[in-house]
């Protein structure tokens, strides 16, 4: 494996048009094939069906914005990123992230094939917060019963 220009140029790409909102370029930067998956950083976000998959290309105000230290990386046509990008919603949101992707060169382009990001939230964070939530459920399913 060698450190790969091409792969994050390849990442940048898609960065570039998904907040572009370029709905026409999806094609170009986002692999067709069925093993495509996007994990993202909510529960509901594991994402295979290409409609959801575009879900982001057509927001208005999406961006991505790569962070500081990116990197790519290839063996033959496949290649993989790290990355640390903040992800910017309407009204002002943003999310500092930690990302890794995997893209296949596919007809000489290199497209996202998997994409998993996450958020740095301290474990006693995190196991608080699904607690919260898995009581908030149980709560939910007694009031429906």
């Amino acid at each position: 494996m060698e450190e790969s220009a091409e792969v994050w140029d390849g990442m940048l790409r898609f960065y570039d048009r998904l907040s572009a909102s370029d709905v026409a370029a999806f094609d170009d930067v986002v692999s067709s094939h069925p093993a495509t998956l996007v994990i993202g950083t909510a529960p509901e976000e594991f994402v295979r069906e290409r409609a959801r998959l575009m879900y982001g290309f057509e927001m208005e105000g999406a961006r991505i914005t790569p962070g500081a230290d990116p990197v790519g990386y290839a063996e033959g046509d496949l290649g993989w990123v790290i990355d640390e990008p903040t992800f910017a919603f309407p009204g002002d949101v943003t999310v500092k992230t930690r990302l890794t992707g995997i893209l296949h060169r596919e007809d000489g382009k290199w497209k996202l094939v998997h994409m998993h990001v996450s958020v740095g939230v301290p474990d006693e964070k995190a196991t608080e917060l699904q607690a919260r939530w898995e009581r908030e459920a149980a709560s939910q399913a007694e009031g429906q019963g």
